[in-house]
């Protein structure tokens, strides 16, 4: 083992320059990681419901059952052993899970650059022997105490494997989805139309009377065709709607409060941080302040 190393060694000459060497900017460094699993398809899509908008990278690992995951309105198809990064603030949920019990890894962290994430975007990640590999040297220090040393250990591997995929990342950046059953081009057509309409009525504060009204259903059939498909109220879903476009006008800072909350059918600033507040936990105000980056 050490004869390679000495003649590599012996190969190298000396510095063109003994202060300039080598470095990257573009390397992924992960933090305040956080590692957890979704094991029924009923799991993955209520907490994905519930979860309100936030300045965090989501990675999906498929391990088992095939399912997809639409975001920002495209839909993509992640079969096992695929992943799929989901990006700081995009509205997303999931649907056409094949079974009820699923194996999903999610891996959520921040990042100080996160322009070097950008060649993830919409993009199918295959999982290698390699990564796999990683991601279950990871888990094993993640279910370690929180200790400096762990933690140490669990960034580096993080940084490790993402770097890894982006360094292997392969096809275009759509795939196609077939063989739907029909129970998912149900789900994937209800909700198509409910933000089709709410796309067309961005200034307006559509209720879910409103909603029926334009789909020619009655609201009773709407809820209840809602809940069936994805296990959540479409109130709940609405109210998740509303706060993820907010989140998306408050990095505009050339929108002010007011401007915003007229944009989303308030007609009063009061109405619209009372409504911010409730979904988020803080003000509009603080958030932008806290959270939104320039333009």
């Amino acid at each position: 083992m050490r004869l390679p190393l000495i003649q590599n060694t012996l190969d190298l000459g000396p510095p063109d320059d003994y202060f300039n060497g080598r470095s990257s900017a573009d390397i992924c460094i992960p933090s305040n990681i956080i590692l957890f699993s979704r094991r029924t398809s009923w799991e993955l899509q209520r907490r994905s419901f519930d979860a309100y908008p936030h300045h965090r990278f989501v990675l999906i690992f498929n391990l088992m059952t095939e399912g997809s995951v639409t975001v920002d309105g495209i839909q993509w198809r992640i079969r096992p052993d695929q992943g799929f990064i989901i990006f700081p603030y995009q509205f997303h949920y999931y649907s056409e899970i094949s079974e009820q019990n699923i194996v999903w890894l999610i891996l959520t962290f921040e990042l100080q650059n996160p322009v070097v994430m950008e060649s993830f975007r919409n993009r199918i990640i295959n999982l290698d022997p390699e990564a796999i590999e990683q991601l279950n040297l990871m888990i094993e220090d993640y279910n370690q105490p929180d200790t400096p040393r762990t933690n140490r250990r669990l960034i580096l591997k993080s940084a490790a494997l993402i770097n890894h995929l982006r360094e292997n990342l392969q096809g275009g950046p759509k795939v196609a989805i077939s063989q739907r059953t029909y129970a998912g081009r149900a789900s994937t057509e209800l909700i198509n139309s409910i933000q089709e309409f709410l796309t067309r009525n961005p200034d307006s504060l559509q209720s879910v009377s409103d909603i029926a009204r334009a789909l020619h259903m009655s609201e009773s059939n709407l809820r209840a065709h809602f809940r069936q498909h994805f296990n959540i109220s479409l109130g709940a879903y609405l109210k998740n709607y509303r706060a993820h476009q907010a989140i998306l006008y408050l990095q505009n800072p050339n929108l002010s409060l007011t401007d915003i909350a007229f944009e989303l059918g308030f007609t009063t600033l009061s109405a619209f941080s009372r409504f911010f507040s409730n979904s988020i936990g803080e003000s509009p105000r603080i958030y932008r302040k806290r959270f939104a980056r320039p333009g």
